[in-house]
Parts: C-alpha cells; structure tokens; sequence
C-alpha cells in the first residue's frame, strides 16, 4: 500500500468522503500534491484507490478487460437494511443501463438512446434554452444583485431536460427534490433517518418514470420516451419498456444535476478571473473554448468508479481483483503531464477540450453536446445583458454536500 503522507490543512485524501467540507483551493491543492507525491492512495474510509493521474484515467475508462462500470451507480455508503426493505416493498427496481451497465445491451441501448441528443434535436432546444436564461435574467435584472445558482442555474437544466423527456414545468419542484435526495443516499453521508426519507423520494421518482413511459405508449407526444417507445416498435429486441423506464430515470437525474453544477463552476471561475470574463465580453466567439477551459479547470464531476477485474498495476501500484478504485477527474484534468501550465486558467487554452470531464471511452456523457449547448448559451447571454457582472464579495462559495459531484451551494454576482 502506498505509503503517501495524505494531510493537507487537516483535510487528509484518505477521507474522502468528508470532501464536501473542502474549498475548492483546498481540494485542488491536495490532487496537486496527490498527483506528485502518491498518484494512487487508497482511502480506507470508503475502501477505494485514489488515482489521480490523466494517463491512468483515461487508461482506466477504455480498458473493459480489466475495469468494470458495474459500480458506478453504487451508493458510497452502503443501503441500511432498513432501506432495503422500503426498496423492496415498495417495488423499487433499477437496472444496469446505460453509465453502470457491462452486459452485452449496453452498445444498443446507448445507441437507441442517442436520438436524445442528435445535432438535429440541440438545435430544435436552443430557442428554447435561450428564452429560459433571458426569462430569468429579466426576473432579476433590475435587482442589481441575484444568487445566480438560485435564479436560474438550478433549474435551467432541469427544465430543458424535462423539455427533452416531455415531462411538465409543473412538477419541476417534485423532481429536483427527488433527485437531490437521491444524490444525498448515493453519494452523500445520511443518518437512517435521512436514508429512509430519501428512498422514499427515491421510489417517487422510479414511480413517476414508470408512469411517464407507460402514458407515452398510449398517447406519444414529440419527446424522448416517445422516439424510444417508436424505435421499439413493440420488438422487445430491440428496447424493452424497463429499458425505457431506466433510461428516463437515469437521465432525469444525471442530466441536470450534472449540468447545474457545470454551469455555477464555470461562472464562478470566469468572475473569479475577470481578465477572462472581459475578454468573452469583447470577442464572443471565444466562449465555446471558453467553456471547454471551463469544464477542464474546475470540473462539477468529482469521481467516477470502477471494479477491478484482474489484478493490474497502476502508476506502479498493485491492485488486487475485486477492489475498487475512484477516478478524480478534477485532479486528471490539472495532470501536469497532460496539460502545460495545468494550474492557470486560459480560455486560450488550443488543448482544453481534450479534458475528461464527461469521462472517456464507451461510457462517455451521453448529454455533453447538450451541456455544451447550454453552458454556451448561458455565457452568450450573461454576456450580452450583463457585461459588468461580478462576484459578490464575502461569501463562502462552499460546495454542495456530496463527494461525487461538485459545485457552489450559492453564486451571488452584482453588476451596475
């Protein structure tokens, strides 16, 4: 085991799941010290290897022979048998799909469910991502002060997702609340209080996808689960309708939490280096670079996880079969060795998209030309209504309280 002397500022690698707790500083100077001194760590607080390197990353991500996706959906802290039991009363019953499956499927699902988010679809949301940043830019643009996670980057995603998923603005409140709870019992560290509160949400949830799909057989509207439900053409060969239902649920969650957590970063980052912001406010056509520089620097995905499946050595590290490693994406994408400069922000940057904020491999984001999409039109807009905007000074700029995905708990900006 390697022997790597972890502790930074009290706030040691090997326990991990207290890393909600970091500022962004602090986390991204300990991947620096983990990445030159111990690449890979283990961490006995949730039982995984820390890595921390782009190479090994990227290594990891593409090599099936010897790295599962099976876990990637597996909670940090194990379900209470309390728990369980609500999960089986109340029929509660996801399977491998898309991010977490290896079964032989997993190429044709991914395929059938990439009609989402063709080219042709991005461009029949845009006018619609557009008005919903301008109709919340005019809510607030008088206030010369807003919380901008709050205001609009919260629930931007949500809605054109659930645009994508024909899913109603009306019950937009209900499943933001289920997803955060599901974010909070997969990823976060719940008492069994909490963990029961929130596998009820969680089953709400799994309830209103199965619902959703089960209307769409009957009465199809111009929607995802609908493309899905006329590609199946009633051939269970090709989609079966638990497949659609996962599918729904699956990107009904990490479609827009995901997204939210992109976006607060990446205008947090650009305000916090104002050289840049008015650089993208004089010359537009940088932000799409800008964006990429944006995931690269301060990526809102913290970890990604896989199961070892033969024993390998990573960085010189022995890792035995049937343990587990957690890939620190942020830290990878800061890799000296990848990237020259690593630390600095430069939306200049001719390489910024090479980073692996949405992963790598067969398991790649499905919704990243959408988050790219919207992430762009939102700068776009900010940019044009508000080209004075800036940071709001004296807040904590804390993250949200999840190890897996990061992002501001609030983002208050002012201009005039």
């Amino acid at each position: 085991m390697n022997n790597f002397d972890t502790t930074l500022n009290n706030c040691p690698l090997s326990k991990m799941s207290d890393t909600y707790l970091f500022s962004n500083e602090q986390l991204e100077a300990l991947f620096r010290r983990a990445r030159k001194e111990g690449p890979v760590t283990y961490m006995p607080d949730v039982g995984y290897w820390a890595v921390t390197k782009y190479a090994d990353t990227k290594e990891i991500l593409s090599n099936k022979e010897y790295f599962s996706a099976e876990i990637t959906q597996q909670p940090l802290i194990p379900y209470g048998p309390e728990v369980l039991e609500l999960f089986k009363r109340r029929k509660f019953g996801p399977r491998p799909t898309l991010s977490n499956n290896e079964r032989d499927d997993h190429a044709r699902l991914r395929l059938n469910t990439l009609v989402g988010f063709s080219p042709s679809r991005n461009k029949k949301l845009e006018p619609y991502i557009r008005k919903l940043v301008n109709d919340a830019i005019d809510a607030f643009a008088t206030d010369k002060q807003a919380d901008l996670l709050k205001q609009m980057l919260y629930e931007l995603p949500a809605l054109v997702l659930f645009k994508l998923l024909g899913i109603p603005e009306s019950d937009v409140q209900d499943i933001k609340m289920w997803s955060d709870s599901r974010l909070v019992l997969s990823f976060g560290k719940p008492d069994m209080q909490q963990q029961l509160h929130a596998a009820n949400h969680i089953c709400d949830y799994w309830d209103y996808c199965r619902a959703l799909v089960e209307q769409r057989i009957d009465n199809p509207q111009d929607d995802l689960p609908s493309d899905l439900i006329k590609t199946r053409n009633g051939d269970d060969s090709v989609l079966e309708i638990e497949d659609i239902v996962n599918i729904v649920y699956g990107l009904l969650f990490a479609g827009h939490e995901t997204t939210t957590n992109m976006s607060s970063n990446a205008v947090l980052t650009l305000l916090q280096h104002q050289e840049s912001w008015q650089a993208i406010v004089k010359d537009p056509k940088l932000i799409p670079n800008a964006v990429e520089e944006c995931m690269r620097f301060r990526s809102s995905v913290v970890a990604w996880r896989r199961l070892v499946r033969k024993d390998v050595e990573i960085c010189g590290v022995k890792v035995a079969a049937g343990e587990r490693v957690m890939l620190f994406l942020p830290s990878a994408n800061r890799d000296e060795a990848r990237f020259d400069d690593s630390e600095v922000f430069d939306i200049h940057r001719k390489d910024a998209r090479r980073h692996v904020a949405f992963g790598f491999g067969r398991h790649v984001c499905l919704g990243a030309s959408l988050a790219r999409l919207e992430l762009k039109i939102i700068l776009e807009e900010l940019n044009l209504r508000l080209p004075g905007l800036r940071l709001v000074k004296e807040q904590s700029l804390m993250p949200v309280e999840a190890v897996q995905f990061r992002g501001p708990e609030e983002l208050w900006v002012e201009w005039g």
